[in-house]
C-alpha cells in the first residue's frame, strides 16, 4: 500500500512505530529497525517540541558558541528559536533579537531586515505581520538537523 499524506513533524515517530507494529514481515527478537533506530533513537529526535527543550537548558551565548554557525540569517533562526523557546513574546520583533543578541554578548545584525529578509526567503522564519516574526516548521527541521549532527559520534 502506497499513502501519501502531510503530517506534523511531531507524528513522525508515531508513525514509524505504527508502521513497525503492524508491517507485513515481523522483525527478529534483537534484531532492529534503522529507519526506527534513526528516528527515535538514543540522539534528539527531529520534533519541535524536544528542540525546544534542549534550546531552553541552553545560554544564548553557549547556543551560538556551539552551534557555530556565522551568517546573520542563521544566528537570527538560532536565537529566534532559543528565544520561543525561552517563553518569549510571540511572535517576536526585532526588538527582541536586539535584546536576545546582547544576552549572547553577540553583535546584533547591522541590516537587521536584510537578514531576517534571508531568513524568511530560506523558509526558515515567518513574517507574522510585517515587522513580527516567528520560527517556521522548516526552521525548526533545520535546528533539529544541526542537533542530530552535533551529537553525532
Amino acid at each position: 500500500m502506497a499513502l501519501q499524506a502531510q503530517l506534523k513533524d511531531e507524528s513522525l515517530s508515531h508513525l514509524l512505530k505504527l508502521a513497525q507494529d503492524f508491517r507485513e514481515e515481523p522483525i527478529a527478537p534483537g534484531e532492529s529497525t534503522p529507519i526506527l533506530d534513526d528516528a527515535v533513537g538514543p540522539s534528539i529526535p527531529q520534533t519541535d517540541e524536544n528542540v525546544k527543550n534542549w534550546l531552553r537548558s541552553q545560554g544564548a551565548a553557549e547556543l551560538l558558541t556551539r552551534v557555530g554557525w556565522n551568517s546573520y540569517p542563521e544566528k537570527i533562526l538560532l536565537l529566534g528559536a532559543w528565544h520561543e523557546a525561552q517563553g518569549g513574546t510571540m511572535p517576536w520583533r526585532s526588538s527582541d533579537m536586539d535584546s536576545v543578541f546582547s544576552q549572547a554578548k553577540e553583535k546584533p545584525p547591522g541590516n537587521f531586515p536584510r537578514d531576517i529578509r534571508q531568513s524568511i526567503k530560506s523558509g526558515w522564519v515567518h513574517a507574522a505581520t510585517p515587522r513580527t516574526y516567528n520560527i517556521t516548521g522548516t526552521g525548526w527541521r533545520k535546528l533539529g538537523e544541526e542537533l542530530q549532527r552535533l551529537q553525532a559520534p
